[in-house]
């Protein structure tokens, strides 16, 4: 996808007979260079040469170049590219890979053939009784779930489009369920990006208009909303009692929940384990420009933020999170009605990195891309 996006980009710029790049790629371009630079720098000092991070530039360059091959292929397809069109086609991702999931686990040949052609650490993924797709598994996956799950929230809460017909209230709502109780199943992480997204659409909806009125279409979102979460509720409480698969998954997913209900203690599995793997620098040179170390085996840590530190210290740390900031904020300024969903993409990515060490950059990418509701480019 990035190899069609530079054909994508030189051909625009052909044709427009000009370079034009949003200044939004160019900031963050600029930061990701950064990041990656001192990197180098660190690992350099400390003797280690783990590039794990120094090559962090050519990941964004991949990331942008192949968002941008995406969007050019929805708008060719759809003749749109904008924030809904691009919503609607990652939740259609996203019901998918649960679909898949729910189908491995269920129907076996059908996850021989998958695992055979299109499915690698598939023995794992079973070993540990874990839900998968196609490229779609543990954190990783939780992650990309979290990010869209926020942007289907967006979309039911604020597209005034969407409020005016039930049936695209419904489909997209459906598909926030599906993805948030199937995506919990195959990653608890997923749970973060559902209670942000369901927060979010709380905070919108209920907020009155001038005057104290609420508005026609706040009623009727949330109708269509309550009455379709019922039926789905109560289609996974049936499969929750009727299926043993099902009800196993569920537990696993909303583990935390069951607890708390069930003992008055709000813990999982997972947080037990993280309790052990916070890891730091030993040293004041370590603190600060790390130990140019990274990943699990190395540091015997999942979290971001101990694996940061240890690889580059908190100089490169600092650089990392103002990247991210700047990506989610800077978004304001190029879509209508973004400031609060921004800000709780940057909440989301700094709880991510107290589980695990990944990033959203790839939700970023594709935004960076898509058509704006105002024209946001440097000449």
């Amino acid at each position: 996808m990035a190899g069609w996006g530079v054909l994508v980009f030189l051909y625009r710029s052909i044709r427009e007979k000009r370079v034009e790049i949003p200044r939004i790629v160019l900031v963050s371009g600029v930061l990701a260079a950064l990041f990656s630079l001192w990197c180098l720098i660190a690992v350099t000092l400390t003797e280690t040469y783990n590039m794990e991070y120094v090559s962090y530039i050519k990941s964004f360059l991949t990331w942008v170049l192949g968002a941008l091959g995406a969007c050019a292929v929805m708008k060719f397809c759809t003749g749109k590219d904008d924030l809904p069109t691009l919503t609607k086609y990652l939740a259609i991702v996203c019901v998918s890979q649960c679909a898949l999931a729910l189908i491995f686990d269920n129907v076996p040949s059908v996850a021989s053939m998958a695992d055979r052609f299109f499915i690698t650490g598939s023995d794992f993924y079973r070993t540990g009784g874990r839900l998968y797709g196609i490229g779609c598994a543990l954190d990783v996956a939780g992650v990309r779930f979290s990010a869209i799950l926020l942007l289907m929230a967006h979309q039911i809460a604020t597209n005034a489009h969407l409020g005016e017909k039930n049936l695209s209230i419904v489909t997209m709502l459906s598909a926030f369920f599906v993805t948030m109780v199937v995506g919990a199943m195959i990653s608890r992480t997923a749970v973060v990006g559902a209670a942000l997204g369901l927060a979010y659409m709380a905070l919108v909806n209920l907020e009155v208009t001038r005057g104290g009125y609420v508005s026609s279409r706040q009623v009727r979102v949330f109708l269509v909303g309550v009455v379709t979460l019922l039926i789905m509720g109560a289609v996974a409480v049936y499969l929750y009692q009727s299926s043993q698969a099902f009800y196993e998954n569920v537990r696993f997913g909303f583990e935390g929940f069951f607890n708390w209900v069930e003992t008055g203690e709000l813990r999982t599995g997972s947080t037990d384990h993280l309790k052990t793997m916070w890891v730091w620098p030993t040293t004041p040179r370590g603190w600060w420009i790390g130990e140019g170390i990274v990943g699990v085996y190395q540091t015997n840590s999942d979290i971001g933020y101990c694996n940061f530190i240890l690889y580059c210290g908190l100089i490169g740390m600092v650089i990392y999170s103002l990247y991210y900031i700047y990506n989610h904020l800077c978004l304001n300024e190029k879509y209508d009605k973004f400031v609060l969903l921004s800000l709780l993409m940057v909440v989301l990515t700094f709880i991510i990195w107290a589980k695990v060490q990944t990033d959203i950059f790839f939700l970023d990418a594709l935004l960076f891309c898509a058509r704006g509701d105002v024209k946001y480019y440097s000449r």
